[in-house]
């Protein structure tokens, strides 16, 4: 997800320094939907915190695909410095809008104020026409991942406090995903310099 938010900001960034014609993404006309909320309980409260998470990922694919022009001018002199399977590697191209499919597996409430749940989730995109699928992948679709959800209560209701993710590496333990650290992040992955 991180590296998602990063790719976002160097769009955007890009998108206004390079479209003085463009609005800003904060001046163009994004649809606004409220979620319905429901704090009332642990489990309706992780739902409402999945439709909010959604709601942000659609308004985050709305942005990229009215960037598109934006950004298409900004790489048109990659094929000028790239063979042409290559310059198409890195051609802009709107994310689809993953779906997910999200079970709750158990629910806890240990005291009055906090609740761990513990869910699996798999990712129910559609598989694009002409995509193959590797066995990993396969096997992550049909299985799902497991996560474990800290909720507390407070006088608004319950809300998602932390999110834990079960890894299997280097040992099987589960592992805190969010909130980070605070701290800023150190650059460390080349992948977007290649």
């Amino acid at each position: 997800m991180r590296k998602f938010t990063i790719c976002i900001a160097v769009l955007l960034a890009t998108l206004t320094a390079c479209s003085k014609t463009e609005p800003l993404p904060s001046e163009r006309k994004v649809s606004s939907v409220k979620v319905n909320l429901d704090l009332a309980t642990p489990d309706k409260a992780l739902k409402s915190y999945w439709a909010v998470r959604d709601s942000v990922r659609s308004k985050q694919v709305e942005l990229f695909a009215q960037n598109k022009e934006g950004y298409q001018s900004a790489e048109a002199q990659m094929s000028e410095v790239a063979d042409g399977a290559l310059a198409k590697n890195f051609s802009f191209d709107i994310i689809p809008f993953e779906t997910f499919s999200r079970d709750l597996i158990d629910v806890k409430v240990e005291s009055e104020s906090r609740a761990v749940i513990i869910a699996v989730i798999k990712n129910s995109t559609p598989i694009p026409a002409g995509a193959e699928m590797s066995k990993f992948d396969e096997e992550r679709r049909r299985d799902g991942e497991r996560y474990r959800y800290i909720l507390e209560k407070n006088q608004a209701g319950w809300r998602v406090s932390e999110v834990w993710e079960w890894s299997t590496y280097p040992s099987a333990e589960w592992k805190k995903t969010k909130p980070d650290d605070g701290k800023p992040h150190v650059p460390s992955l080349t992948y977007n310099g290649i």
